[in-house]
């Protein structure tokens, strides 16, 4: 007879794109295979509790899982709980071990290191893409769809650019987020709402970006070689394709407060003197907001730190 928590987590509705809850399955599945390895029998999803989860973290940390990878895994564990009417589950992950010492540390530290893609790389990709073939011309729309509107690629690639915009004039992000979750950009530049109103002309008939005929994984490798081609990669430029919304939040920054984010290079003194006294509150305005428009939760200092360096200190 099969394992029960194993076979729920295949019936279990969960919210998301195919790609978030083909991965909230499998991070949900390594976790009841380390819970039997420990000996626990719990039969439902419903009964899972936070010490079952600090007992599973305990072997993930004995074998030398860093902290994001936990973290990752424990997001899929929530996910599948949730389906099934448990939300006990401890959010901030502060499970502790038998010790009372903390299991799971912060997720990523903050080094200040500029990982955005520069702007003179990201003109000179769009200006090759642009002479391209028609795909190549699509694949430029993504790119400033992701630069001026801090989109993820999937998020790029998924976008419905004929219901997305608003009459209110917002921009509302609804397919290919991660976890599911929608957003609304309150504020979109006239930059990102010119690429939205070129991608009219790429719709496919499925209502995204991706080619007619080609299926998102071959769409996505495509993608990946023609940024690649254009000289976006770590190996050329030192940053990914995700670079695009770190150049996205770096700018947003600076137009919020008026002053340059420590991975951008800023300083405190810089900021003092544009702001005054005033600089600490708008640094914390503009994380939040910043926080919002990628899709993160306003508990998510360490994601939003990621992209726009630590705070300044006196």
């Amino acid at each position: 007879m099969g394992d029960s928590l194993l076979y729920a987590i295949g019936r279990a509705r969960m919210q998301g794109s195919a790609k978030t809850r083909y991965q909230h399955r499998a991070e949900a599945a390594r976790f009841v295979c380390d819970l039997r390895a420990a000996g626990h029998g719990v039969q439902s999803w419903r009964n899972i509790s936070n010490k079952h989860v600090a007992v599973v973290i305990e072997r993930w940390r004995a074998r030398g899982l860093g902290n994001a990878t936990i973290k990752e895994y424990l997001s899929g564990v929530r996910a599948v709980a949730r389906a099934y009417g448990n939300d006990t589950i401890r959010t901030a992950n502060d499970f502790r071990g038998d010790d009372g010492g903390l299991l799971v540390g912060p997720r990523i530290g903050v080094d200040n290191c500029n990982r955005a893609v520069p702007e003179k790389v990201y003109a000179a990709a769009l200006e090759v893409l642009r002479v391209g073939t028609e795909d190549a011309q699509r694949f430029a729309i993504h790119l400033r769809l992701m630069r001026t509107g801090g989109l993820r690629h999937e998020e790029a690639r998924k976008l419905n650019p004929l219901r997305c915009l608003l009459a209110d004039g917002r921009v509302f992000i609804s397919d290919g987020t991660k976890g599911g979750r929608e957003r609304m950009i309150s504020a979109p530049s006239p930059a990102f709402l010119t690429a939205i109103e070129d991608a009219h002309r790429v719709v496919s008939r499925h209502g995204n970006l991706m080619p007619d005929g080609m299926n998102e994984r071959q769409w996505e490798k495509r993608a990946y070689a023609f940024a690649c081609a254009a000289g976006i990669s770590q190996a050329v430029c030192g940053a990914s394709l995700h670079g695009l919304r770190h150049a996205y939040a770096q700018e947003r920054y600076a137009s919020i407060t008026g002053f340059q984010c420590a991975s951008a290079g800023g300083k405190l003194a810089e900021a003092m003197e544009i702001a005054g006294t005033a600089w600490r509150q708008l640094d914390s305005d503009a994380r939040l907001l910043i926080k919002a428009e990628l899709g993160h939760g306003p508990d998510r200092d360490d994601v939003v730190a990621r992209y726009l360096g630590s705070r300044f200190r006196m």
